[in-house]
């Protein structure tokens, strides 16, 4: 279980995450810690230094110069001087004899450049702590001058920075390790969730959808993203099942008239009887079949982008023009007056073919279904930028319950039994997402309109 375990937390991004940010933390602790030592412990012996080293050869000077009585008076005044740091001194004679002191102790073997002596003092049972950092001089004829002055508070203040550094590493290890394991377990949590969610529709259930906790986080946000990722599949799945049931019921009884026909075909010429009219319905057939099949090819290549739409500049208002003109004839032999009103210069990128044979399903469809003799409306037209293609007939349309699956491949509002493929307003949607449209529909005023939008930018 034990390695199990620490082998999840190796592995666990969150937990890596942590000890990122730790080791971070710990850097930036150094970095700040090492400023402040720079400032408050540093800069102050540097200082300190300097000060012992001027002083140091200004007596050595004295010493030389003006002789022992000189350097002891000067060693006086300079004890008793008011200064921020307390200053220390011992001065040897070249016999080996103390001449002046208020160190309690010294090397005794001289020593090159700086070193510390505790210099502590009792007054009245009570201990002062002191430490000298001193330097000394060793003068031709044997003697020894050491001077020094107090820096406790220097090495105090070390020692407290290089327990709190020790002490912040420690806390933030220790800290640091456990908001790991806590966050790669609460994170753990999550994504295992998400797992088991991605398991489950992997094994075949589709409705299986990621929890969520409505907190908000980014988990949330991944969870509601990959449900309605699930959402949009399973329907993509559902339609493409109910695609294949309609494909195999559209077929069935086509394949079978023409089979037969193809039969009874084969039995006449056997008899040398030959019956135009069988081939006749025999080819309708094979026509109405192929119909079916270019139409399904054309809506699958559109909606997989396996058909890439030419990106040309195609004159609308021509394209709604000419289709007007080819069905202008039907709509008359129905009693079916046309009301066409497109504007100018309608310009779209796309491809002129595809635009044009979904501007004539809206046309066949709307002439279908509108009652005889009367009025089917065709509009094209821009606003703000906006460049719409309404077809509308008269009568209740299609009812609000089909609307969101009328654009499905085969599906017939109402009883199912109205003429046509099934195919058209599929072909339709397909053709304006490829050009960037959507497919709307309005009722008003005892009319329904099949509306088709695009944003062209301009």
């Amino acid at each position: 279980m034990a390695p199990a375990f620490f082998t999840y937390l190796r592995y666990s991004f969150a937990f890596r995450l942590v000890a990122l940010y730790v080791a971070l933390f710990m850097v930036s602790v150094s970095i700040l810690v090492g400023g402040f030592y720079w400032m408050m412990v540093t800069q102050p012996w540097d200082e300190t230094a300097e000060v012992v080293t001027r002083e140091l050869d200004a007596l050595s000077h004295t010493y030389k110069v003006d002789g022992e009585a000189a350097l002891v008076a000067a060693l006086d005044r300079r004890f008793r001087a008011p200064a921020e740091r307390r200053a220390f001194h011992a001065f040897i004679n070249e016999n080996g004899k103390l001449v002046a002191a208020n160190l309690p102790s010294w090397p005794s073997v001289p020593r090159l450049g700086f070193y510390e002596i505790e210099a502590d003092r009792y007054l009245e049972g009570d201990e002062i702590d002191y430490q000298a950092l001193s330097k000394e001089q060793v003068f031709a004829n044997g003697a020894r001058l050491i001077v020094g002055r107090d820096i406790e508070d220097v090495g105090d203040r070390q020692e407290q920075l290089i327990e709190g550094l020790v002490a912040a590493f420690v806390v933030s290890i220790i800290l640091g390790g456990a908001g790991g394991v806590f966050m790669s377990l609460a994170a753990g949590k999550r994504i295992e969730a998400i797992s088991a969610a991605a398991r489950k529709v992997i094994d075949g259930d589709l409705s299986r959808r990621v929890p969520t906790t409505g907190s908000g986080d980014d988990f949330d946000n991944l969870a509601n993203t990959l449900n309605e990722m699930l959402d949009r599949i399973e329907r993509s799945v559902e339609a493409i099942s109910r695609v294949s049931d309609s494909v195999a019921h559209e077929l069935r009884l086509p394949l079978s008239r023409l089979h037969a026909e193809l039969e009874d075909l084969a039995s006449a010429a056997e008899r040398g009887d030959m019956k135009p009219e069988l081939a006749e319905r025999a080819i309708a057939e094979s026509v109405r079949l192929k119909a079916v099949f270019e139409a399904l090819l054309s809506i699958a290549r559109l909606e997989t982008g396996r058909h890439s739409v030419p990106q040309e500049n195609v004159d609308l208002t021509t394209v709604v023009s000419d289709a007007v003109e080819l069905f202008q004839p039907e709509a008359e032999e129905r009693g079916l007056p046309l009301k066409v009103t497109v504007a100018p210069n309608l310009m779209l990128q796309g491809d002129v073919n595809l635009l044009f044979q979904m501007v004539s399903n809206l046309l066949d469809n709307a002439i279908k279904f509108a009652p005889v003799k009367s009025t089917v409306e065709v509009e094209a037209l821009m606003h703000g930028g906006v460049v719409s293609i309404a077809v509308t007939n008269e009568g209740p349309g299609i009812a609000p319950e089909h609307r969101a699956r009328v654009t499905e491949r085969f599906y017939r509002a109402g009883d199912g039994t109205s003429p046509g493929l099934g195919l058209g307003l599929s072909l339709v949607e397909a053709v304006a997402k490829a050009h960037g449209g959507k497919v709307l529909f309005r009722d008003r005023n005892n009319t329904f309109s099949v509306i088709i939008e695009f944003h062209t930018g301009a």
